[in-house]
């Protein structure tokens, strides 16, 4: 019986290496042999777990956060290409609200980039900030908004690009097929998770498309709000994209490729999926979900909370539950104890 364990981040709680860490330590206790895998989609902690497995940094750079504090972040290298993770500037732990920041910061970092890793963010610009930086001018009553953070959204009622300038390669990793605008849109999906209103995410979704329309007029794109991939890091990956011309790639498919892993999943028997949250959007790009697509053996979700309506996906679950946010070690070592006894049958 060859068992695989792989793990995502429990957003704001525990990271995958600590995930994987406790399970490790666990299983050591019950006499059961597993390789274990920290797995991401190109956002928050990409960092760590591609150096997990073993490549290495390229650079350290030090650039202003969307905070406007001063941090020290790497680039690295995989497979001859520069990585660099857009949450280590404006990521979900930001200390302000995120209808206050935007996506400015990244502009000295992804100059030095080749591969941008999203997801995890705070922001919710769509990019906006990142096109002021770049020359494009948000203006209301004919004064230059120099910092169009999504707070004064509604103040903009003329965009220019007499002075807008592009140099950006990148290819860019989603970590979400959800669109930016839409059905289902990303603001509606992760507006919560990053603490924004219901109120206030219906206001923001009628400027965004207010203003997609002002930029639209002005550069004459085609813009559509509501392709898959345009939704992630709170619509960066939209700007990006449509408007600065980058390839945009899956970040889930991108991981497995580059580690290898995709060709390494057809050793196990069994497979066990950490999650801090395992939803509907688990399934729309995420690496967990591209994962379960490949992994042919028995399925076992392991994480915090599973809310998905399909309730076949996993041979069975093993849950943290509510009280997991108040003691996410103690609960996930519950967890593993129930799992465990499976395993010992099995």
């Amino acid at each position: 019986m060859n068992i695989a364990v792989f793990s995502d981040k429990f957003s704001g709680t525990l990271s995958a290496i600590e995930v994987l860490n406790i399970v490790k330590d666990k299983f050591l206790d019950s006499d059961i042999n597993a390789d274990l895998f920290s797995v991401t989609d190109g956002g928050q902690e990409s960092t760590e777990i591609f150096k997990s497995y073993n490549f290495q940094v390229y650079e350290s750079l030090e650039t202003l956060n969307c905070d406007s504090s001063l941090s020290v972040v790497e680039t690295i290298d995989v497979n001859g290409n520069i990585f660099f993770e857009s949450a280590k500037l404006i990521g979900i732990n930001s200390a302000k609200d995120s209808l206050s920041i935007n996506s400015g910061c990244l502009l000295k970092a992804i100059q030095k980039t080749e591969v941008l890793g999203t997801g995890g963010s705070k922001t919710v610009d769509f990019g906006i900030g990142l096109l002021s930086k770049l020359g494009m001018e948000f203006s209301s009553n004919g004064e230059i908004i120099t910092d169009p953070v999504p707070q004064k959204f509604s103040l903009i009622d003329n965009v220019k690009s007499t002075n807008f300038k592009s140099d950006l390669d990148l290819k860019v990793l989603s970590d979400t097929k959800i669109p930016l605008l839409g059905e289902d849109s990303a603001f509606d999906v992760f507006g919560p998770q990053k603490g924004i209103s219901k109120e206030d995410i219906e206001k923001h979704k009628l400027e965004v498309e207010r203003l997609i329309t002002l930029i639209d007029k002005e550069l004459v794109l085609g813009l559509n709000p509501n392709e898959m991939y345009s939704g992630a890091a709170g619509g960066l990956t939209f700007t990006l994209n449509q408007i600065l011309g980058c390839e945009i790639k899956s970040g889930a498919k991108y991981f497995v490729e580059e580690t290898n892993l995709i060709k390494q999943l057809e050793n196990y028997d069994i497979g066990i999926f950490c999650e801090g949250k395992f939803d509907e959007s688990s399934l729309e790009g995420k690496i967990i979900g591209e994962l379960l697509k490949e992994f042919k053996g028995h399925r076992y979700f392991l994480g915090g909370q599973y809310t998905a309506k399909n309730e076949n996906i996993f041979t069975d679950y093993f849950q943290c539950g509510p009280e997991g946010m108040n003691n996410p070690k103690g609960s996930l070592e519950t967890a593993i104890n129930e799992l465990i006894k499976v395993l010992k049958k099995d």
